[in-house]
């Protein structure tokens, strides 16, 4: 009996593995900035039925977002993200903050959504508070009402406006938590107007996806430090695959130079010339200027140079998603022969970011 009490209290505890992605992957819709439209996101949930939703930000709902969203939330879950313009007025916040959607907030958290872990990071960067290559005026909410007093206070607290905005608390929170798939409003590196602070935290977060909004630009960036890492457009819907559910809108920013462009061209009698093809024979290149004027086009209406250039995005993002897939199975060939070729009968498999930061460590 001694012996085997013995044996018992040596016995090292049973160690829980951690859970890892599924096999299959969850159907879960990544929804780029709704402006206060959200008949898309119902329709989509309603023909698609996802198992969760993700709201990338700026949602500005003109009524309760359980109203607003009222489809889609009796298909799945719906979490969100805020951007920088959900603290623009005393409604649009109390439409999103005082909704019965609000605890699905992941801005600073990490949350368990159809099985998969999401980390969210809402708001944008401002320099009053901290630009991430700066050294922070602030460093947590706290530190900012002492410094501004009771008369710029909020609702006893910080402002609205940086309701929105990033403190390095948050972001060093996140640093020391791990997630499967990174939800921001501001954009990485690989987008011109992006952060390195936003790299950073994937790679520290060990994500293998890593979506943003903010930019209304539909975006597939392919593996950028070995994250896949995707952009969604302007009320634009995409899958975790990378699969475009509802195509983004044109900027409603571009369609205005659009059109102003548009008006000025048939404000002055310009028209649009055709492309010239470079098989074009020489007897066309030397057509008189009075026979080329005929061949010139009408100006693209502008519903159907939208409709274009949306269908262009889409074929985009596809083919470097193609393209990034055939590329790390190329490489990882490629390193299991070298592998084989040095140590005969060795095997190079992939090592997983979370075994290489605790290799370091």
């Amino acid at each position: 009996m001694a012996t085997e009490e013995i044996r018992r209290k040596r016995r090292r505890p049973r160690r829980h593995r951690r859970a890892g992605i599924p096999k299959t992957l969850p159907k879960i819709f990544f929804c780029g900035d709704p402006h206060g439209s959200f008949d898309h996101i119902n329709e989509a949930a309603l023909k698609h039925k996802p198992d969760a939703i993700v709201i990338l930000g700026d949602m500005q709902p003109p009524a309760p977002l359980e109203v607003v969203l009222a489809g889609a939330v009796s298909v799945c879950p719906v979490w969100w993200i805020p951007g920088n313009h959900d603290s623009d007025t005393d409604s649009i916040y109390d439409n999103i903050w005082r909704s019965t959607l609000a605890a699905h907030n992941l801005h600073g958290r990490v949350a368990n959504v159809a099985g998969l872990r999401i980390a969210g990071l809402g708001g944008v960067f401002r320099g009053q508070v901290w630009m991430p290559e700066d050294a922070p005026n602030y460093f947590c909410p706290a530190s900012f009402i002492r410094r501004v007093g009771l008369g710029n206070m909020w609702r006893g607290g910080l402002p609205r406006r940086h309701r929105t905005t990033i403190f390095p608390s948050v972001y060093q929170n996140l640093m020391r938590q791990s997630a499967d798939i990174l939800v921001t409003h501001e954009a990485p590196s690989c987008h011109r107007k992006g952060f390195a602070a936003i790299d950073r935290l994937a790679e520290a977060l060990g994500v293998r996806w890593a979506f943003h909004g903010h930019q209304h630009e539909d975006r597939t960036y392919g593996r950028h430090h070995g994250i896949l890492m995707m952009g969604v457009g302007y009320r634009g819907i995409t899958s975790l695959t990378g699969e475009v559910i509802v195509p983004a809108q044109l900027d409603p920013r571009e369609a205005a130079a659009l059109e102003n462009a548009i008006s000025w061209a048939e404000g002055h009698g310009a028209a649009m010339k055709a492309p010239s093809s470079p098989l074009e024979s020489k007897e066309e290149s030397e057509t008189p200027p009075a026979e080329k004027a005929a061949l010139h086009v009408p100006l693209m209406d502008p519903q159907d140079a939208q409709e274009v250039r949306i269908a262009e995005a889409a074929e985009r993002r596809n083919l470097a998603l193609a393209e990034a897939a055939r590329h790390e199975r190329r490489r990882d060939r490629e390193l299991g022969e070298a592998v084989a070729a040095r140590a005969p009968g060795g095997r190079w498999k992939r090592m997983s970011l979370q075994r290489k930061k605790s290799q370091k460590s």
